[in-house]
């Protein structure tokens, strides 16, 4: 028997001490060290459709995180004013089966039916759901691709209650780290004395109680991604609707986010102290909050952290996950999602619990690989142009080369599965890309075309693109007059 220490109890510890007690069991003895006194961010997190196939792993239901702790559904994220007096949607969708019609949820293919819907004014989101409504599709919640707004001080109850006769939790500190190389020999707690351990996860947060005595090397995506501060309030839900979509509203100086968990909202305002200061950013903030739901600002708490990761986020015998490996803005509310990929591919690439070389350079080269397209990704949406303040200025003059050669490919040509290097590994559908290329205005129906008639198979392309809408209207994706309420649907599953 193994034995394994992780530190932390956020999301990231819990969800990783259950990963590895699910896939080893009684191979590995599991203690999870935390501070009883600290409190977790839990500001009400996003997540993606991921978060489905990770609870199915943990033995947990949908319907217990609905019932007992407001969880709600996702059916993507709405991007307002991103350019100014505009929105548009980026949802979750469903890929078609080309050859016999069949639909399913994951829809990474190079296949697609914007090509028809944009050169004919048909485009409702190619594969994904273009809609910001309270209501979700009429047919059966098992059948469409969604993810979940949750709770997380909840969720981590949860977790703690479904594991707690399984793993050992211990309300302790970290007092010193004994390191030996690139390893990690025992910690010194401050009421246990010293630990040992085979394996330690680090999953301490911001701190990185564990990782940082390793020497690591950060990878730095401020001059990317500048923002690096956060304001969060939770707010009542007074009107009794539930979106069905996280709100990401662009403001002069960052983004304002805004999600519905049980009879309330998470909101936050994110900027960047290099162009905000903190009083303006709450003035700032308070405005927006009277103005769309006439309360006042009453927190004074502000997030701080570094934009960036660990270039290599396992050393020796220690694993850093979640806040600890890293940590980009959560504009595609990909917190979560980072969790379960990284604790997945460990316990899946490093089954034996082996600890080889080979092995923690692969995962290191995946782990780096899955933040660089989250960068990637993420700085694509600030590919706005505006200028209309410093901050809109530094995003406009200095786009990274990729984002400037995605830019001119849309504006030329079209996006095919060139832009990827395995668009079946990707994180986002070729659909997702399309969407918010679409939103800011990237495509011109005339390119397009030109695009397609000097490729060989380009009247093919559009036949088949034009087949795959013709399938979608078959599933009535985008109707959604005969959608169900959001709420009746919550009160269904529950």
């Amino acid at each position: 028997m193994k034995k394994i220490v992780v530190v932390g109890t956020g999301s990231a510890g819990l969800i990783s001490a259950a990963f590895m007690h699910q896939y080893w069991d009684d191979n590995v003895q599991i203690k999870v060290i935390y501070d009883g006194r600290s409190k977790n961010i839990a500001v009400g997190e996003s997540t993606t459709p991921l978060i489905l196939k990770t609870l199915e792993i943990l033995g947990i239901a949908k319907e217990e995180l609905i019932k007992d702790i407001g969880t709600t559904l996702k059916l993507g994220i709405n991007f307002k004013n991103w350019i100014p007096g505009t929105e548009y949607f980026h949802g979750f969708g469903e890929g078609v089966d080309n050859k016999n019609g069949n639909f399913f949820n994951d829809i990474r293919t190079d296949e697609t039916s914007a090509i028809f819907t944009i050169t004919n004014n048909l485009f409702q989101g190619g594969g994904n759901y273009n809609i910001a409504t309270t209501k979700l599709p009429s047919y059966d919640v098992n059948s469409f691709s969604y993810a979940l707004h949750i709770d997380t001080q909840q969720f981590i109850k949860v977790l703690i209650k479904h594991f707690e006769d399984d793993i050992e939790f211990v309300d302790d500190i970290v007092e010193h780290v004994n390191v030996d190389g690139e390893n990690i020999k025992n910690i010194t707690c401050k009421n246990s004395g010293i630990v040992d351990a085979d394996f330690f996860v680090d999953a301490s947060g911001f701190n990185c109680v564990l990782f940082k005595h390793l020497n690591p090397e950060w990878v730095d995506t401020s001059h990317i991604l500048p923002i690096d501060r956060a304001i969060p309030q939770q707010i009542p839900n007074i009107t009794g609707q539930i979106p069905s979509y996280t709100l990401a509203e662009a403001t002069d100086n960052g983004w304002i986010w805004q999600l519905p968990v049980g009879d309330r909202y998470g909101t936050g305002y994110l900027y960047s102290s290099k162009f905000t200061s903190d009083e303006e950013a709450r003035e700032k903030y308070n405005n927006w909050l009277v103005e769309n739901h006439d309360v006042n600002l009453t927190t004074d708490r502000i997030i701080k952290y570094r934009p960036g990761y660990y270039k290599n986020n396992w050393i020796g015998n220690c694993l850093a996950v979640g806040l600890s490996s890293g940590f980009i803005e959560p504009l595609e509310a990909t917190g979560i999602m980072i969790i379960s990929k990284q604790i997945y591919n460990f316990v899946a690439f490093n089954s034996a619990l082996s600890n080889l070389n080979h092995t923690r350079g692969y995962l290191n080269l995946m782990n780096a690989a899955l933040y660089n397209e989250i960068v990637r990704f993420n700085a694509l949406h600030y590919c706005t142009d505006r200028t209309d303040s410093d901050f809109w200025k530094y995003m406009t003059n200095n786009k990274i080369q990729w984002v400037k050669d995605y830019q001119e490919k849309c504006q030329k040509e079209f996006i095919d599965n060139s832009v990827f290097l395995n668009v079946k590994d990707c994180i986002w559908s070729f659909d997702s890309y399309i969407q918010i290329s679409h939103g800011l205005g990237m495509f011109s129906k005339e390119s397009i075309m030109e695009y397609l008639n000097i490729k060989p198979n380009g009247q093919q392309i559009l036949d088949y693109s034009e087949r795959i809408y013709d399938l979608e209207q078959t599933r009535n994706m985008y109707n959604c007059e005969n959608w169900i309420n959001h709420k009746d649907v919550l009160n269904q599953l529950k």
